[in-house]
């Protein structure tokens, strides 16, 4: 506006109040770069050499001649500041490339650090040019400042995109940094070296050439000790990397501690188990900040207490707390760390052990509910090895077998079972002998449960007295049944002997026959084994021997039996034995056969009875169905009984088949 509008000389001007502000703003903003810091000792020393070096240089080329130079002051006040903001630039981009840019990564810097050196080399050049006297507008320096605007543009556009909560720190410092002091010293010696020879200094030439020789051979001793400390820094950084990775594949919590109880590191196991970020866990204070607020307090004194007692570490099972507010359950392994004696750290390792303890818990619980379960059954119950070897009995075993619990661990099972019970598989009724030689009778039953064997005894001493008691009064009433069957039968023969007619003898006769019949089949139910069946076979033997020596002549008609050994119960038996009975009577007293046979067997599921006789017959089933006699209205309505299929042969003699299922038992009450 100065220059092309009011046509007035721009330099210097209020424009340059602005120019000059931009290189402490430039500063500020340099020092205030949101990067890590890294300085040190040597890291000060770099930038004094820089500073010595840049400044002496400024001083002796720029500043010095601008002064004596003379003139407006204003102009000449103007130009020295211009000169002291580019020092104050040069300074701080050193101090950004040592000391963050050697430890940081980022586009937005790189750029505007391109941007910036464009700006100084076109200062420099103005200034140098301006002292010369040989400056003039539109040469190669205008393009540099324009160039220069453009980059900072770019690197402005960078900075927004850039992710800035995420910066990326680089594992060592970058090698090209820790050459930057020898350029500036190359840099102030040729400068120095041009000085001299310009002023024409006697032996001038000379002195320089050995003090460069001097500075080189100096350079290159110093370079050699960087390069072997370079190698030595690089296999430490490679052996710290190789137990980073240790540390990082590790299956367990390991961090560093420092001195003030603060993360110094953690790999990713621990991260995993507090259920942080790397960022959120480093730099934290280990008990103000995992460990729950009620156990804060003894477990920082106890570990405070191990430091003063000088002892190398300990071991503790604690609580810690996630991210999310959760309670973890950890071991915890501490060893502490000393350097001549004093306490540097410590290095801690911990295992995630809340599963485990819910576990435990767990199977605590389960035990001791296990363990009331067994105390408190109603039935013995008793933990034995392989070999039957007692392990454990509850407190209903001890009284039921009358042994102490310590007398019977450590028995074998065997020793309590009767020996004529002893061969025998265990499982099932067995007789027990408790300790004072009584005898229990006990239902046995064995189930296996991880690698022991759990035996339940049900004591059934009174049942099984019981049953034998019914027993014993069932037979007594089966028994009491056939003589009073027997006495009615008596009774009947000595009326039948007393009558004169034929007819209400052969009805009398007729009817002891039946209740003989009946009477025969509770004769063979109180003489079996469990009175509920019969043996068929024994019983229609008997039967059909008794009916022929009551009816023939010895040696008249020949009865055959052929009858399969089956049990039926009372309740098919009684109708099947007075069916064979009516059949058998009848063909021995109508029919003048020479031989009948009586037939019993299995046939597919059911049962097949088959009666014949070689004798007269009859014309066809339906003159037997029609005779209204007596016997076979019995036989058809036993028949019924059985449910039974029934089928009747007239040719050669009478055949009389039947098919039937035996009977179920029916509930009396």
């Amino acid at each position: 506006m100065l220059e092309s509008i009011l046509s007035l000389n721009p330099y210097p001007s209020v424009a340059d109040i602005f120019y000059l502000l931009y290189y402490p703003l430039f500063a500020a903003g340099i020092f205030t770069i949101p990067a890590r810091r890294y300085s040190d000792l040597k890291s000060v020393i770099d930038l004094l050499i820089i500073l010595v070096a840049s400044a002496s240089a400024v001083w002796v080329f720029l500043l010095k001649p601008t002064v004596l130079a003379g003139g407006n002051l204003t102009e000449v006040l103007v130009s020295v500041l211009y000169v002291l903001g580019d020092l104050l630039i040069v300074f701080m981009i050193m101090d950004l490339i040592i000391n963050k840019l050697g430890h940081f990564r980022s586009r937005t810097l790189y750029i505007f650090l391109a941007s910036i050196s464009l700006l100084l080399t076109a200062d420099i050049s103005f200034t140098y040019q301006t002292i010369t006297g040989i400056y003039a507008e539109g040469h190669f320096q205008d393009l540099l400042w324009a160039f220069s605007y453009i980059i900072l543009l770019v690197a402005v556009n960078e900075f927004f995109r850039e992710d800035w909560s995420k910066p990326i720190y680089l594992s060592k410092k970058i090698s090209v940094v820790t050459y930057i002091p020898y350029t500036f010293m190359i840099l102030f010696y040729t400068l120095t070296a041009y000085s001299l020879i310009e002023s024409g200094v006697k032996n001038s030439l000379e002195l320089l050439l050995s003090l460069g020789v001097i500075l080189i051979l100096f350079t290159l001793r110093q370079h050699l000790s960087m390069r072997e400390n370079i190698i030595l820094l690089d296999e430490v950084e490679s052996e710290r990397r190789r137990a980073e990775n240790y540390l990082e594949v590790a299956g367990s919590l390991i961090m560093v501690l420092d001195a003030k109880n603060r993360v110094k590191l953690i790999n990713r196991r621990g991260l995993e188990i507090l259920e942080y970020e790397r960022g959120d866990v480093e730099g934290k204070n280990w008990f103000l900040n995992f460990v729950p607020p009620e156990d804060r307090k003894w477990r920082e004194e106890l570990y405070n207490s191990k430091i003063r007692a000088g002892e190398n570490g300990y071991r503790l099972t604690g609580h810690i707390i996630t991210c999310n507010g959760k309670r973890k359950t950890a071991a915890w392994q501490v060893r502490f760390l000393r350097e001549d004696g004093e306490f540097t750290g410590s290095i801690i390792s911990g295992e995630d052990i809340t599963e485990v303890q819910r576990t435990r818990k767990a199977l605590e619980m389960s035990e001791r509910r296990y363990r009331e379960i067994f105390e408190l059954a109603p039935s013995p119950i008793i933990s034995l090895e392989e070999d039957l070897t007692i392990r454990d009995c509850n407190n209903r075993a001890e009284s039921v077998l009358g042994y102490p619990k310590g007398d019977l661990e450590g028995r074998n099972l065997r020793e309590l079972i009767h020996p004529e019970d002893s061969d025998e598989e265990v499982e099932g009724t067995r007789r027990l002998m408790r300790s004072n030689g009584e005898i229990i009778y006990a239902s046995l039953k064995l189930t296996r449960v991880g690698d022991e064997l759990i035996l339940i005894v049900e004591d059934q001493t009174d049942v099984i007295r019981s049953l034998r008691e019914k027993e014993l009064l069932l037979r007594e009433i089966h028994h009491r049944v056939k003589n009073n069957l027997q006495i009615i039968s008596s009774l009947l023969s000595i009326q039948e002997r007393r009558l004169e007619s034929d007819e209400l003898s052969r009805v009398l006769r007729e009817s002891r026959d039946r209740i003989r019949s009946i009477a025969l089949v509770h004769e063979h139910l109180y003489r079996s084994t469990d009175l509920t069946t019969i043996r068929i076979r024994d019983y229609l033997m008997n039967l059909i021997s008794k009916i022929s020596q009551g009816q023939l002549v010895k040696g008249s008609v020949r009865i055959s039996a052929d009858i399969e050994d089956l049990e039926f119960n009372l309740e098919t038996s009684l109708p099947v034995g007075l069916i064979v009975s009516e059949l058998v009577t009848n063909s021995l007293e109508h029919s003048g056969a020479e031989n009948i046979g009586v037939k019993l067997r299995g046939l597919n599921g059911c049962f097949e009875l088959v009666v014949s006789d070689d004798g007269r017959g009859v014309e066809s089933p339906e003159v037997l169905e029609g005779s209204g006699n007596m016997g076979w209205y019995l036989v058809r309505a036993l028949a019924d009984q059985l449910d039974a299929d029934i089928n009747i042969e007239t040719r050669k003699g009478l055949t009389v088949t039947l098919k039937f299922r035996e009977l179920g038992y029916t509930e009396r009450y």
